[in-house]
Formats: structure tokens, sequence, C-alpha cells
């Protein structure tokens, strides 16, 4: 049965905080998701101890530290939603807007170059 999450009496601005929220839920188990992949993709390609896996090796210490910058970025952006509860004019809520369009462009920034790189991964894995 199909969850309903959007309540009929809700207005503008709790709708705007509800979407806000779940992009950070959907972010959090992205961003999650991503360190496990790392932890596995590292594993399984040092485990053959193959010198032409260490430049992707080397590129996913890369994406575990811009990872983990991303997560704490994350983590503290969502402590500053907090804030965004206790809005009381248009003012307040802009600034969260605003603040939450830019992190969500940078944050997606982040999953569309770590997909591409995931591709690469999976190219070479296959060729081999």
């Amino acid at each position: 049965m199909k969850k309903e999450v959007i309540k009929i009496h809700q207005d503008q601005d709790d709708l705007q905080k509800f979407f806000i929220n779940r992009d950070v839920d959907r972010w959090k188990d992205e961003v999650a998701i991503i360190e496990e992949e790392i932890i596995l993709f590292s594993n399984l390609l040092g485990a053959k101890n193959d010198k032409s896996y260490s430049n992707i090796l080397e590129k996913m210490k890369d994406f575990k530290v811009q990872n983990s910058e991303i997560q704490e970025e994350l983590i503290n952006y969502d402590r500053k939603l907090e804030v965004l509860k206790e809005c009381e004019d248009l003012q307040c809520e802009t600034f969260f807007l605003n603040s939450h369009n830019e992190f969500k462009e940078k944050i997606e920034v982040h999953f569309y170059q770590y997909r591409n790189f995931k591709k690469n991964v999976f190219s070479v894995i296959n060729n081999k």
C-alpha cells in the first residue's frame, strides 16, 4: 500500500520543508552506499595485486576523501535545517531555500562524478 506523504492541510511552507527533508534523507543513503561501494571496489581490486588497477585505486582513495567531506557537510547541513523549522519570515525561508539549492547542486555534482568514475571501474574490470 502506498503511503500518503502529502497531506491536504499542508501549506506551501510545509511542502518545501517536506521536500527538503526528503532530499537530505535520500542524500544520506546515497553517500552511505558510495562509501560501501568504495570499500568493496578497493577490496576487490586491491586483492588482485594488479598494477593496472593502481590508477583506479588512487582515484578511489580520492573519492573516499571527497565522499567523507560531503558526508560531513551533509551532517552539518542537516543540523542547520533545524533552524528552518523555526523560520517565521520570508527572508529566513528564502535563505534556506537558496542554501538548499546550492548544496543540492554541489552534492549532485559529487554523485554525477562518482557515477562516471564507477562506469570506468566497471569498464576496466569487464575488459580484464
